[in-house]
């Protein structure tokens, strides 16, 4: 004999007989509705776990009904009607040739290719798309999207024409290697290398119509061919970041100077409500009036080469970022290299570059530990606190230095290459930019540009004034690390709120740093 299932009870219109069925707003319902666009509430697994995250967006048709075929675009895409009112976009499309003059279809092919990119990260929310953001990821899609080598029923759906990135910047972040993948519609003519262009590139038409859509300080450095399954973020070997250091953070006595000038470190202290910027522009720009002539000494500098050069090999760098307890997997990165290069002058002040090599970073790892490097350059902690804070069962709070000073310098894919050249695809170009030619000399370029312009933003911001006088007289470096007194860890906490909210956006440099 059969029985008939009842609904149980707080299980509306029996909500359990018909899984398919999505929550109604009577059990639960949509999180949120946006202009026909609705979010799901996120389904239970089959053994009655929640999954993490929020759910999908979709078309809402005002029947409760799922439409995969009509997906919605990414919500931070200017494919988002409420994306382009905000920011005043118009989707006006280029033709093909880029001249204006198309009246008849042009035959066209799709296939992968590799864009090479430089950024200055100044104006955008960092690189991935975000709701409500202006991010460096939308403004490269709507450049594609115009110029025709993204389809409209594909613009604002990544995954569609397989789009990848080697790296996830932050606000404020710059790069001058950042690497992108994607399947692109291009005409039959385009494909067929031109030994006349006159940059030499095989694809150097499409990268000019391209860049021609792109603003000012997003640049196109290359564009080349690869294999189908080709991904820009899972198959990059390695990646070197540069953080420029202004030499005057190296100041051994800091407290002294500012006492000099004037400014009662301890009152600042009690009085510090503003936690971007603490001193005033007239107290930050009589402070650097006096610091742009500081050089740094062999001694300071040996002293920070000695530091980061302890970070190299397979660490545990639980400490040098946040969400990570010591003996987790996940704070185990390799470094391959670590290195204080010579200073230079640039525009009166002197800086000194560093670069670190690795396999992957985690988000604030490259900003912390240059910070940690800097406090024993300059004297505030023991050469020995950099092993104290590497040693996997310490945990130890860390401040995090400016996200203005680092920038994305190169990207290897050597595996990819290797792998490439023993099969059948030999004939494409290995993505590779550290061999001479046009791309590498527009890279170089670039990476002069950045550079410039970091020393230049910092001249107008004083951004590391700013910072140094936080970590030092505000938050307590000292006693935050343990080396003066209690530790102030409420006040480490407090900075790494404030750093995160003046860089909030994405994943410091990405999820793998």
């Amino acid at each position: 004999m059969s029985s008939v299932e009842t609904p149980a009870a707080g299980d509306p219109a029996g909500a359990t007989q018909n899984k398919r069925q999505p929550e109604t707003n009577e059990g639960g319902g949509e999180e949120e509705t946006r202009k026909g666009w609705k979010r799901l509430k996120t389904e239970k697994s089959k053994r009655g776990f929640g999954k993490k995250g929020k759910g999908k967006w979709v078309k809402d048709f005002g029947d409760d009904g799922k439409d995969k075929r009509d997906e919605p675009p990414h919500i931070g895409s200017f494919a988002n009607p409420a994306m382009r009112e905000k920011f005043g976009i118009t989707l006006d499309k280029a033709t093909p040739s880029g001249d204006g003059n198309e009246t008849e279809p042009v035959p066209t092919s799709k296939k992968k290719v590799v864009l090479f990119l430089g950024f200055l990260g100044t104006r955008y929310g960092g690189f991935q798309a975000n709701p409500d953001q202006r991010t460096l990821q939308a403004e490269i899609e709507l450049a594609l999207y115009k110029c025709g080598m993204i389809s409209d029923t594909n613009f604002g759906t990544p995954h569609k024409y397989s789009w990848s990135n080697s790296a996830r910047t932050d606000k404020g972040v710059h790069a001058c290697a950042q690497v992108c993948s994607l399947k692109v519609e291009l005409p039959v003519s385009d494909w067929e290398h031109k030994p006349e262009s006159p940059t030499g590139d095989p694809l150097g038409g499409p990268m000019a119509r391209l860049q021609a859509l792109l603003p000012e300080d997003i640049r196109v450095l290359d564009m080349v061919r690869s294999t189908r399954n080709f991904c820009a973020k899972t198959q990059r070997d390695r990646v070197r970041y540069q953080y420029m250091v202004p030499s005057f953070l190296l100041h051994p006595d800091w407290r002294g100077l500012m006492e000099d000038h004037g400014i009662d470190t301890a009152e600042k202290r009690r009085n510090a409500d503003n936690v971007r910027a603490p001193l005033t522009t007239t107290e930050a720009e009589a402070l650097y009036a006096v610091l742009k002539d500081y050089r740094s000494t062999e001694e300071n500098r040996g002293l920070l080469s000695a530091a980061l050069q302890k970070c190299e090999g397979t660490r545990s760098f639980h400490n040098f970022t946040k969400g990570l307890k010591p003996g987790q997997a996940q704070a185990k990165r390799f470094i391959e290299t670590f290195r204080a290069q010579d200073p230079v002058v640039v525009d009166g002040i002197e800086w000194i570059p560093t670069q670190v090599l690795g396999q992957s970073f985690l988000l604030h790892q490259i900003r912390k530990m240059i910070c940690v490097a800097i406090d024993v350059a300059r004297g505030a902690a023991p050469l020995s606190f950099m092993d104290r804070a590497l040693d996997p069962t310490e945990t130890v709070a860390l401040h995090v230095a400016p996200a203005q000073g680092l920038f994305l310098e190169m990207s290897y894919f050597g595996g990819y290459n290797r792998r490439k050249n023993t099969q059948t695809n030999h004939d494409l170009p290995d993505i590779d930019w550290t061999r001479d030619g046009p791309a590498r000399d527009r890279w170089l370029a670039f990476r002069n540009v950045v550079r410039d312009h970091i020393c230049q933003e910092d001249k107008n911001q004083l951004n590391f004034v700013q910072f140094l006088f936080l970590h030092e007289c505000v938050y307590g470096c000292r006693e935050a690390y343990g080396l003066g007194g209690k530790k102030d860890e409420e006040n480490v906490h407090k900075e790494e709120g404030a750093a995160q909210e003046k860089d909030e956006g994405t994943p410091e440099v990405e999820t793998k740093e």
